[in-house]
């Protein structure tokens, strides 16, 4: 059984990817163990499926003595590393990327990739503690009569998701449909 007091830091990745992503999930795959003999997995690799062929993967673990708690974002001209340990430079963005040479090859081998090589971009990003500024904008919107920046249907997708994970572990890091995974909710 996945579950969040085993992947806390899953947890958050999922509630990041779907704050910051304009994209829904469409399927989930992951594979777990349980390397330490426990009840609950305590490492899985989890790959996030979304439209237009755009994956992410996500790897915890309680049992790697190498925590690493990154984001990388890969696109065609820039790549971005958020490490969460990283209290200097806790974002990067290179300036790197792979241009397609010939787009119509006849093999692998003819098929050629031009690498580009630039500057390395470290923004100032103020350090805030993450929990404090869901819970401040939280009080902000009721203050304010808004809607809050990470609402229910941001939560109910997470949960989605996290449900496509576990139900893909037990079926052996079979494709899940996150859509299909319903949610029950206590509002009317």
């Amino acid at each position: 059984m996945f579950s969040v007091d085993s992947f806390g830091s899953a947890l958050s990745i999922l509630s990041g990817f779907s704050y910051r992503s304009i994209m829904a999930w469409r399927a989930a795959g992951a594979i777990g163990s349980r390397a330490l003999g426990n009840i609950r997995e305590d490492v899985a690799f989890i790959t996030l499926g979304y439209s237009n062929d755009v994956i992410g993967n996500i790897h915890v673990s309680w049992a790697d003595p190498n925590k690493v708690r990154e984001v990388v974002v890969v696109g065609s001209r820039q790549r971005l590393v958020f490490d969460d340990l990283n209290s200097l430079e806790r974002v990067r963005i290179y300036e790197k990327g792979v241009s397609v040479g010939e787009t119509h090859a006849g093999s692998f081998g003819e098929f050629k990739l031009l690498m580009r090589d630039g500057d390395i971009v470290s923004p100032k990003i103020e350090l805030s503690e993450p929990l404090k500024g869901q819970l401040t904008d939280f009080v902000e919107a009721v203050i304010g009569h808004r809607q809050p920046l990470s609402g229910s249907l941001s939560g109910t997708h997470v949960v989605q998701a996290l449900k496509a994970i576990d139900i893909s572990i037990r079926e052996r890091g079979a494709a899940v449909e996150v859509a299909k995974c319903k949610v029950v909710s206590r509002s009317n």
